[in-house]
């Protein structure tokens, strides 16, 4: 537990830094001046978080000072907090993992991770490569599975990937595997032809009487632009959670926190780094408590 948190935090380092810098100078003070309630504003644009959570954590802090042994940063987190935790639930007993994103976010990797994760504990798994456009990711996936010792599916002779879906989960279905991962080709959420044939790998899913989990990869690093990519996709198939790569390499970690507000779906691992332990499960108050902390 203590290895978790010590990733989450470290993950946050880049984001945190302007956070707690500026709530420092907030220390001892039961009210805000103009000049620093813009300050704090412009810090919290920074991180990334949305425009709606900013006005009200800025509506808060104006229309009531601190009292008793409240703290400034204990006041962010509960505001924060008490904005998003309804929507922060997230389930853990899907079979079928369909791992969905746009190029470059890191989603082939991430596949290997999350099957990492299960395999951790004790449960069968399986690494699907359902990405037909690009050779170099099934041949990446390869080396995952052979690194972590799991099986994995494809098959480079179709380019149809709904056909390997269907086989892949078929065969792993009937070898009793708890969990299949399936890495699916990156697509531009504005390419009308390659989100069809993603709506049918998601129908071909659906055949087999199991429970199917839709996972988002999102690049921390792009910000707003991360919320309409999740929105886009969201048109085509239901996106049931998320998994925010990168989160070590920006200071905008506070999308995080805007996505979960506006998309009302949870986050289920942030990425900290490149190492196959890297992808940490999202726990919402060590990643708040990681916004604030100076541990």
């Amino acid at each position: 537990m203590f290895n978790f948190i010590k990733k989450t935090f470290s993950g946050l380092k880049k984001t945190r830094k302007n956070i707690v810098n500026t709530f420092s100078k907030f220390h001892g003070k039961k009210y805000l001046s103009e000049s620093e309630i813009e300050e704090l504003e412009s810090v919290l644009f920074q991180s990334d978080l949305s425009y709606d959570l900013i006005a009200d954590i800025i509506d808060e802090f104006q229309s009531k000072p601190l009292s008793g042994d409240e703290s400034w940063e204990g006041k962010f987190v509960d505001i924060l907090k008490s904005k998003v935790e309804m929507h922060f639930e997230s389930t853990d007993d899907s079979k079928i993992f369909l791992i969905i994103g746009v190029n470059g976010t890191g989603k082939t990797t991430t596949s290997a991770k999350i099957c990492k994760h299960y395999k951790n504990k004790e449960l069968k798994t399986i690494l699907v490569g359902a990405d037909t456009y690009r050779a170099a990711a099934i041949e990446q996936l390869r080396l995952w599975s052979k690194k972590l010792d799991v099986k994995f599916i494809s098959n480079e002779s179709t380019k149809d990937p709904a056909s390997i879906v269907y086989d892949a989960i078929k065969s792993g279905l009937n070898d009793n595997y708890d969990k299949i991962i399936i890495d699916t080709a990156g697509r531009l959420h504005n390419s009308v032809n390659l989100m069809q044939e993603l709506q049918k790998i998601h129908k071909v899913s659906r055949k087999f009487d199991e429970k199917i989990k839709v996972v988002l990869v999102v690049d921390s690093n792009v910000g707003q632009n991360g919320m309409n990519q999740a929105l886009e996709f969201h048109k085509f198939i239901p996106v049931d959670s998320l998994v925010l790569t990168k989160m070590d390499g920006t200071a905008r970690g506070g999308i995080a926190i805007s996505m979960i507000d506006k998309l009302k779906i949870p986050i289920d691992f942030i990425g900290v780094g490149e190492g196959a332990d890297d992808l940490v499960p999202f726990d919402l108050d060590i990643f708040l408590k990681g916004l604030i902390s100076n541990d």
